[in-house]
């Protein structure tokens, strides 16, 4: 017998004959359209039917058979992608499981445990895109003869070929599949965990080929998308569920520091000074604002909405009478629950979020976007503007007022206040997972990121890009960052202090051999007595001073590692 022997579900006397096979929790890479970032998909285990669902199957619950090509064990086409969803929903409640679609809006709550359409990124985890045996179309595209035998003879019997490694038939060839998501041409990607597509659209995706489509590269990968209301001779559906009792989700992780026979031989720089009163010592230095912090009231500008986020923008109140631009960006869909938090400081919030919200400093989407790349891959992302954008009419202006306002305060400790200050912010919200907030940027904002962990240890994980490490890697002397108040610096006091400050929580510097480079391994090494195994880590892409695409991917891919290390250490 071809096909695998019928798993036999009764409820209430009613039986079912379609195996349902289970699909193990995994990644794979996708290049997001929009960022042109490499982003690793997961998706969570689920069960998927090892056929498409059968024209006595879908008449035997639903009353009625549409098929064009009759026979009880072909699959049922000529059906929508309405009727699909009204299917499984009637599944769901045959068995007394709970119903995943909305029957007036389509809309799905897949934390349901009922049957429902696999999302795009499941159908290609089952094995969607791989090669098979699947029963496609001729290859011959020149003549119209060749599609007169197969249009006569329509779809085949499910499961009489071959199944894939996994035990699913038919993925390719047989008839299209219906899946949940909404259609999207450009190939976005919403978001990197358990993708469902975009939030709306005009047209659903289909997967797989029917028996006509040829099995040659004009078929576009066996994606194409129809109309919800439509039906066709040619498209069908197949049912998943999700899997209860795992809840496993692949997390990917890197190589995040040279191999050490590869490392350059530096001395290590001695750690100055106790850890603990290090604190206390730069605070001085620094300069505040304030003497004591508050928490700071947020005034709302405008909310918007994007296929995978929702963003409000607005002013956190930093300052007695003043406030700082912030854009809050929550993944669609995710309610009010709590979520991890990924901060990112900048010029503006325009470029972190890959979109123009009226600031000075705006760049497309790209290998800046941190913030649009962190909401994609499912957490909440805070961008923040940079005091010397908000403080008078440029650098010059704005270091003038920081002067008249708070004398004493150098521009670094006044980002450092302002850090602070939105921290506060973020864990007296009740949708934030306080003990995993990481903070992360570039140049500007790789320099903020340094010094608000090392001052801040309520931010659990930092990655900073190109920051320099070294007071005489880049600009510090700046009138923007310290200034004169530089040579007031102690002798032997310098930035590996900061990582000393930042331990045990986990560091990622990435270096592209402009800011920083192998030389800046010295000021990691000097403090690797106080990191956990691998609480250090360092890129370098040595392609100069913005960071490349694999970077950024790592950057992503080290916060996810050390936020899942940090909720399993939550639930000891």
């Amino acid at each position: 017998m071809k096909r695998i022997a019928a798993l036999i579900l009764w409820t209430a006397g009613w039986a079912w004959g379609e195996e349902m096979v289970r699909v193990p929790a995994g990644s794979a890479e996708r290049v997001d359209a929009r960022s042109g970032v490499t982003v690793r998909v997961s998706t969570r285990a689920f069960f998927m039917g090892a056929t498409e669902v059968t024209q006595g199957e879908y008449e035997k619950l639903m009353g009625r058979n549409p098929a064009i090509y009759k026979g009880d064990q072909r699959p049922v086409e000529n059906v929508s992608w309405w009727e699909a969803i009204r299917y499984c929903n009637r599944r769901s409640e045959r068995e007394k499981l709970l119903s995943v679609y909305d029957p007036a809006t389509g809309r799905a709550d897949r934390r349901r445990n009922g049957y429902r359409l696999p999302t795009e990124a499941e159908w290609v985890a089952a094995g969607g895109e791989e090669k098979s045996d699947g029963r496609l179309g001729t290859t011959n595209t020149k003549s119209m003869a060749a599609l007169a035998e197969p249009r006569m003879k329509g779809t085949v019997p499910v499961g009489a070929g071959k199944a894939n490694a996994r035990g699913i038939y038919d993925l390719l060839g047989n008839v299209w599949e219906w899946c949940e998501d909404w259609f999207d041409a450009a190939g976005n990607v919403e978001v990197s965990a358990d993708p469902a597509g975009p939030s709306g659209g005009v047209e659903r995706v289909i997967r797989g080929g029917s028996f006509l489509t040829p099995a040659t590269g004009r078929t576009k990968g066996f994606r194409s998308s129809m109309e919800p209301g439509r039906r066709s001779k040619y498209t069908g559906f197949r049912v998943v569920r999700n899997d209860d009792g795992a809840g496993e989700r692949v997390v990917s992780q890197g190589d995040w520091f040279a191999p050490f026979a590869a490392r350059p031989k530096v001395a290590a720089m001695p750690l100055v000074g106790d850890v603990t009163g290090l604190r206390a010592k730069w605070a001085k230095l620094l300069g505040s604002p304030y003497g004591k912090g508050f928490v700071p009231e947020f005034k709302m500008v405008e909310t918007f909405r994007e296929s995978n986020y929702e963003g409000t923008l607005g002013y956190l109140g930093v300052e007695l009478g003043g406030g700082e631009k912030v854009l809050v960006m929550r993944p669609t869909g995710s309610g009010t629950r709590k979520l991890p938090v990924v901060i990112v400081p900048f010029y503006d919030v325009d470029a972190p979020a890959g979109r123009n919200l009226g600031g000075r400093d705006f760049a497309p989407p790209g290998v800046r976007s941190l913030a649009y790349l962190a909401v994609q891959r499912g957490y909440m992302a805070v961008a923040i503007r940079w005091f010397g954008e908000s403080y008078g009419e440029s650098y010059a202006e704005a270091v003038a007022n920081l002067a008249e306002r708070h004398p004493g305060c150098t521009g670094l400790g006044k980002w450092v206040w302002d850090a602070q200050r939105l921290v506060d912010f973020l864990v007296a919200r009740e949708d934030v997972d306080k003990e995993r907030i990481a903070m992360m940027g570039h140049s500007l904002g790789g320099k903020m990121t340094l010094y608000a962990a090392a001052m801040d240890r309520r931010i659990g994980v930092a990655v900073a890009s190109e920051p320099g490490m070294g007071f005489s890697y880049s600009n510090y002397e700046d009138y923007w960052y310290w200034g004169e108040r530089l040579k007031d610096v102690p002798e032997g006091t310098d930035q590996h202090e900061l990582l000393g400050m930042l331990a045990p929580r986990p560091f990622l510097l990435i270096a592209g051999d402009s800011g920083d480079g192998d030389k800046s391994i010295a000021y990691l090494d000097a403090v690797r007595v106080l990191y956990p195994a691998e609480g250090l880590g360092f890129i370098n892409h040595r392609t100069g001073h913005s960071p490349t695409l694999d970077s950024v991917r790592r950057a992503m891919d080290w916060v996810e590692h050390w936020f899942g290390a940090m909720a399993v250490t939550a639930s000891k």
